[in-house]
């Protein structure tokens, strides 16, 4: 599972960093952070990671630049910089808790940059209509040779009484991948797919979303309304974000808890 974490984070990151890279000309890079922190139901350790506002151009589109010797507090306790940038608090025997309440507060330039999350309860109810499916190989000379057509998709289920969000990955976990498709084999798919967030009850997965033969993992995420409209708002339009949502006080970024539940699921050659 700490595998599909950093997986996760790696997927928001590029979200986040896209978005802290296209801010508005009004403010200032130099006294401008910006926040990272996901926040994990069940884990004992927090992570934040703090970099710096860089104005759009060339030479920025693909720097990263972290800020170093801040005094970070998350509920009264110090963190601990492990990295350039990278801040952490262990809570030792302590499991992050649904429920609970984060907030987080340092000194930057002249200001307090500060925020505060909850922690989701963990999904509720998470099921799939099979734990296994066929699929027929997909050959150079193209056509489905059985004759059975796709595969069927698989319902994914979950009890969402309240209108909550939630967030699908789909992680691959075979070390090499075996193509469903033949003639896909050279487009360098990503074994790691992701479903937008959505407040239903529910989702399918199908071919659009398994390109492979083996095992998948299923991590079903239950999200803030904070990580949507971040998401919502650097997809929608990533090359001209000037007024990005952000539940930072005095800064950019994110700091949210969120909650999940995993199953699996094979994909199996007919």
């Amino acid at each position: 599972m700490q595998k599909t974490i950093i997986l996760f984070i790696i997927l928001l990151s590029g979200l986040l960093w896209s978005c802290g890279k296209e801010l508005t000309e009004q403010l200032s890079p130099e006294s401008t952070a910006i926040v990272e922190s996901y926040i994990y139901a069940g884990d004992s350790n927090i992570t934040i990671r703090i970099t710096k506002l860089l104005p759009f151009s060339d030479d920025t589109s693909e720097a990263t630049e972290y800020i170093s010797g801040l005094k970070l507090l998350i509920n009264g306790q110090h963190l601990t910089e492990t990295g350039t940038g990278i801040y952490k608090l262990s809570l030792g025997e302590s499991r992050i808790q649904p429920g609970e309440i984060y907030t987080l507060k340092f000194a930057y330039y002249n200001d307090t940059v500060s925020s505060e999350t909850n922690i989701p309860e963990k999904p509720a109810d998470f099921a799939m209509s099979e734990s296994y499916v066929y699929a027929d190989r997909i050959t150079s000379s193209g056509g489905f040779p059985g004759g059975s057509g796709p595969m069927e998709d698989i319902d994914l289920t979950w009890t969402n009484d309240d209108g909550s969000y939630y967030y699908v990955l789909i992680e691959y976990l075979e070390s090499t991948p075996d193509y469903i498709n033949y003639n896909m084999a050279d487009a360098d798919i990503s074994t790691v797919q992701s479903i937008a967030p959505m407040s239903s009850s529910g989702t399918r997965l199908g071919m659009r979303n398994l390109y492979f033969f083996g095992t998948y993992r299923i991590v079903l995420f239950k999200v803030n309304k904070d990580f949507v409209d971040l998401y919502q708002q650097t997809s929608a339009n990533s090359n001209n974000i000037t007024n990005p949502v952000t539940t930072i006080n005095n800064g950019f970024g994110v700091f949210t808890g969120m909650a999940s539940d995993t199953l699996y699921l094979d994909v199996l050659e007919n």
